[in-house]
């Protein structure tokens, strides 16, 4: 075979020997159970925080949303070769709809997603050697040579083509490199890849990968296809092409295009904040998300109501922030396995709290590469309950590296990589998580309140309704024995006041029940709730109070301002109440009354 001096599409003959499909590479992650551009905002910023520079080099990580129509889609889809893929892509696995389908309609938009890196060394090494970052992070899946790295990784090589890949439409992708070469050279390359079906076309089998560059394979029977990828002035041409930004000749890095992004750039700004936080605020790492307008926008995390108990749990256990020991722990977990910081989250008015469901009394697991790896929940949710981070010590990253997926998601200490015969560094992620965990628990008991004041009873109107209950004795001639009334009133969250504006407004929360012991069966009892303004001593006014009830009310027909409900000996009845706004200068006195109906 002629060797080939023009850029195009091959696909590889399935080999005699068989071998990893196309398919392979884009699912490796797709079952990972988080939102897919949270998986790339992962995936994409540990490739790149993994290839820094150097150990404390801050490295910058661009996401850029572009969408193409007309003469520019045209233009870009004849330079990226779609036309060779659309004409087997019947065969090829293609979800739908993709950008081949609509191909030929020009107003019919493509959109493009550029993930450019800077501070990094670009895919370092001989691009034809096995050793290159080139050839490690296109050409396979699932090298573990990123674990004897001399700085913390994020994990294994080669995955990074699976999460860019799956969040293409046509399966495809281009890197568009700036780095040096084996001997220091400056180097620029540029290739495409694609990963598709296994599939049989023009009576050939093929396994589904597929490469963007310069065919160079041998003019020999049966010889696998040697696809180089363009250098230099090639690559750089290329690159401007296909919409790539231009880089300096000292502006190492690599940037990846998505072609028929699946992705937005909300979803990856969440993803962004999400899981790479601890590098965010420790300014370790700076991102900006472009939207197709070109409107920029960064992460902020401190922003964030759902993330601002991590963040204070991570301010707690790197030191930056002392905990007080009552709402806010510290402990080193193990001997010296890493730092757990804790910090009991606070309800919001609804009851509620700022964090998922998911992420309550969660534990943010943290490690070199100041990634969020998982959000740890592996007990059943206390009282109070907290949001914590455990930032692991350098003694065991490595080992804890070696306990994760390739999607990075856990730390499991049934983990192939960890077996050894010894078990020892089993042994290391079952002693951290389990530090964790008794951590939490004992954390929680010290938090824990007080047992609550026993309930204030208003004795007046218990004594007015037990004259009412208590059967009289007639014929005795004697007083008749008082006994304590069987309805209790109580409160949940005493009067209190809150500013509005230049007003306030007074509200209050209490329940009423019946005693068990003393009434087996529901009881019809009517409530009355009044807000007299106290003036020099006297009762004035009185303010326009609404309240709410978890039982049916109805307004009483020989009195309206009184409510009747049904009262049952099983479930007390609470009721929530808010005065209408008063002058601040007034003193208030809220009045809730409670009585039988008569039969």
């Amino acid at each position: 075979m002629q060797a080939s001096t023009k850029p195009n599409w091959a696909f590889e003959p399935n080999p005699r020997m068989g071998g990893a499909v196309g398919e392979a590479y884009t699912n490796t992650l797709a079952s990972s159970g988080m939102h897919p551009a949270a998986v790339v905002a992962r995936e994409a910023i540990q490739n790149s925080v993994d290839a820094r520079a150097e150990e404390n080099q801050k490295v910058s990580v661009d996401f850029v949303t572009r969408v193409l129509a007309g003469l520019e889609k045209k233009a870009f889809a004849k330079t990226a070769g779609l036309t060779a893929i659309r004409k087997r892509a019947e065969h090829l696995g293609f979800r739908e709809p993709n950008c081949i389908d609509k191909m030929p309609d020009a107003s019919e938009p493509l959109r493009l997603l550029y993930v450019n890196d800077h501070g990094t060394t670009g895919l370092k090494g001989d691009p034809f050697s096995s050793e290159s970052n080139f050839y490690k992070f296109l050409l396979t899946l699932g090298d573990g040579g990123k674990e004897l790295d001399e700085h913390g990784t994020g994990g294994s090589y080669g995955y990074g083509k699976s999460v860019y890949s799956a969040n293409s439409g046509i399966q495809t992708i281009f890197a568009y490199s700036r780095t040096k070469d084996e001997n220091g050279e400056p180097l620029s390359l540029l290739f495409g890849c694609g990963y598709y079906r296994k599939h049989k076309y023009l009576d050939k089998v093929f396994t589904g990968r597929a490469w963007f560059g310069l065919d160079q394979t041998p003019n020999a029977a049966g010889a696998q296809p040697v696809i180089e990828p363009l250098l230099n002035e090639a690559a750089d041409h290329m690159a401007s092409l296909l919409g790539f930004d231009s880089r300096a000749p000292d502006d190492l890095g690599t940037s990846v295009l998505i072609v028929d992004s699946l992705l937005t750039p909300e979803g990856i700004l969440e993803g962004v904040e999400d899981w790479w936080w601890p590098r965010l605020i420790s300014h370790k790492l700076d991102v900006r998300v472009f939207w197709e307008d070109g409107t920029e926008e960064l992460p902020r995390p401190r922003k964030r109501d759902h993330l601002r108990p991590f963040l204070e749990a991570y301010d707690i256990a790197t030191g930056k922030s002392p905990p007080n020991n009552k709402t806010q722990f510290q402990k080193t977990i193990g001997k010296n396995d890493g730092t757990l910081g804790l910090s009991v989250l606070k309800q919001e008015e609804d009851n509620g709290y700022a964090v998922r469901d998911d992420r309550i009394d969660a534990v943010a697991l943290i490690r070199s590469p100041l990634m969020v790896v998982a959000y740890h929940r592996g007990w059943n949710v206390g009282s109070p309950v907290m949001a914590g981070a455990f930032v692991a010590s350098g003694d065991v990253d490595l080992i804890l590296r070696s306990s994760e997926p390739p999607a990075h998601d856990r730390w499991d200490h049934e983990a192939r990589r960890l077996q050894d015969q010894t078990g020892a560094k089993r042994m290391v992620v079952e002693r951290v998580l389990s530090g964790i965990h008794k951590t939490v628990k004992s954390s929680q008991k010290t938090a824990s309140p007080p047992p609550p004041p026993k309930p204030k009873r208003l004795t007046f109107l218990e004594r007015t309704l037990a004259s009412l209950l208590t059967p009289s004795k007639s014929g005795t001639g004697q007083k008749p024995d008082v006994t304590a009334a069987p309805i209790h009133l109580t409160y949940d969250k005493e009067p209190h006041t809150a500013a509005e504006g230049d007003a306030l407004r007074l509200a209050a929360v209490f329940s009423v029940r019946l005693k068990a012991e003393e009434a087996s069966e529901p009881m019809r009892v009517r409530v009355k709730v009044t807000c007299p303004v106290i003036e020099d001593g006297s009762v004035g006014e009185t303010l326009e109070v609404s309240c709410e009830a978890d039982s049916m009310l109805e307004a009483d027909p020989n009195d309206s301002e009184w409510m009747v409900f049904q009262l049952s000996p099983d479930k007390p009845t609470r009721f929530t109440c808010k005065t209408e706004k008063y002058d601040p200068l007034w003193t208030v006195r809220f009045i809730p009354e409670v009585e039988a109906v008569e039969a």
